[in-house]
């Protein structure tokens, strides 16, 4: 047993040194911000269709029955913090929850959480059931922390398969679901289009077709607002928003060992797609208007269109006067592709309680839970009864959104993701920016990234 613990332990100090110290929702962009995640970064969008009714702790609707009794148990439940719309929302669940079972709930808010999460696990006083992030899921499903998840008990058919394929290992085990998605869309300055002569619907349906529009159009920005003033279109330089383009022709860009490869030919070409977009002046990150992230880029007037997920909207509604419209991402190479950010809540493998975990889990990624965080969270529902339940297509910009959500690809690729995003950040832009060629800046990230995987192995 102390061999098993001690091997548990060495696991878990790889996995943190080969994360990145964040939080597991959150993947910071090159422009600062952490702005993909579907938890830690929206702004409490629609806020108004939370269902004030009982909740049922079985997880399905409250008329199948009353709940479980779990009267005089204590459950303790691990997330990360986020906004006040986010805890109000968590709050009202553990309220539900607690009428309806008779358990008391006891939040835990990690403030640094892959690393604090990874501590209790070691020393075994982890919370019974905890956030996963999609992202770091490959990182915890190989060390035995924890429980896995029956599906038919879990009612694992209601959820978008592409969102539960990224809580599942490959032995088609399950070990969390997924409480949440948010997905990429295309958002475009309607009265900054129209004013240079482009309608909304001049805006391809295919990215392989940009580089033609996108040049016209900075070029009609660039006599209105002057050289340089307003971008095209804003982009970032991170894999979580770039990975369906760089394997688009089926190649990954890690091997099998988890090394980096971004330097192969099928990787290589359709970068070359991207940086001759970005050294065409028309596709700017953020930074290079001297701000922090897309929303700010294009809330403030500095770029006409951007790529950007549904945790914008209310920031956009909110915070600027800008009249927007949105559209679905477009396709490249004949496919259309969005990224997915989803979360799911697992179990603690050393849990005393895990029936009374899996009644929580039932609940909170069941009918009413999840209606009441996601319409307080401002995220979407990671099945589509609850989708249709909150009614989302009666928004046309949620709607979108809602229609990435079964195209998506989630944003998860292997334990070293963060090891080879990372250098990918650092060695890309010089070939953005015309300063070295595609095939140099890659061989660069691999060779560091594979190195410095080496060294945490």
């Amino acid at each position: 047993m102390m061999k098993k613990k001690m091997k548990r332990a060495a696991a878990l100090a790889a996995a943190a040194v080969l994360a990145v110290s964040s939080m597991a929702a959150c993947g910071s962009g090159d422009d600062g911000k952490s702005d993909n995640s579907a938890d830690n970064t929206n702004d409490g969008a629609n806020t108004d269709n939370a269902d004030d009714g009982n909740a049922d702790a079985s997880g399905g609707d409250s008329t199948d029955g009353a709940a479980a009794d779990f009267s005089g148990k204590k459950l303790a439940i691990g997330a990360w913090g986020g906004n006040d719309q986010e805890a109000a929302a968590l709050d009202k669940m553990i309220a539900e929850f607690e009428n309806a079972t008779g358990a008391d709930v006891e939040l835990k808010i990690y403030t640094d959480y892959n690393t604090q999460i990874q501590a209790d696990f070691v020393a075994g006083t982890a919370p019974d059931a905890f956030y996963i992030d999609g992202s770091m899921f490959p990182f915890y499903s190989n060390l035995g922390v924890m429980e896995p998840l029956d599906k038919e008990e879990m009612d694992a058919g209601q959820y978008y398969e592409n969102l539960l394929s990224a809580f599942t290992a490959e032995d088609g085990t399950v070990y969390c679901i997924p409480k949440d998605v948010s997905t990429l869309a295309t958002y475009y300055n309607i009265d900054m289009l129209e004013e240079v002569g482009v309608k909304p619907e001049d805006i391809p349906d295919a990215l392989d077709d940009y580089k033609e529009f996108l040049t016209d159009l900075q070029a009609k920005l660039d006599e209105k607002h002057g050289e340089g003033q307003v971008a095209a279109m804003t982009y970032n330089l991170d894999m979580s928003r770039n990975l369906y383009i760089l394997e688009a022709d089926g190649d990954s860009i890690i091997d099998e060992d988890g090394k980096s490869q971004l330097s192969q030919p099928g990787i290589l070409s359709n970068l070359e797609f991207m940086t001759d977009l970005a050294q065409s002046g028309c596709w700017q990150t953020p930074k290079d208007l001297g701000l922090g992230w897309n929303g700010e880029a294009f809330g403030a007037g500095k770029a006409a269109i951007m790529e950007e997920g549904n945790w914008v909207y209310t920031t956009l509604k909110n915070d600027y006067d800008v009249n927007f419209g949105v559209k679905e991402m477009p396709t490249y190479k004949g496919t259309q592709y969005s990224m997915a950010f989803t979360v799911g809540w697992g179990i603690s493998a050393a849990s005393k309680e895990k029936e009374l975990a899996k009644a929580w889990i039932k609940y909170a990624t069941g009918i009413d839970g999840m209606e009441i965080w996601c319409s307080g969270a401002g995220c979407l529902p990671s099945r589509a009864d609850v989708a249709e339940k909150m009614d989302v297509e009666s928004d046309p910009v949620w709607k979108v959104h809602s229609d990435m959500t079964k195209i998506a690809t989630p944003w998860q690729k292997g334990t070293t993701i963060d090891i080879v995003n990372s250098n990918y950040q650092n060695f890309g832009p010089s070939a953005f920016k015309g300063e070295s060629t595609a095939e140099e800046a890659m061989k660069k990230v691999d060779d560091q990234a594979n190195s410095e995987i080496a060294n945490a192995q």
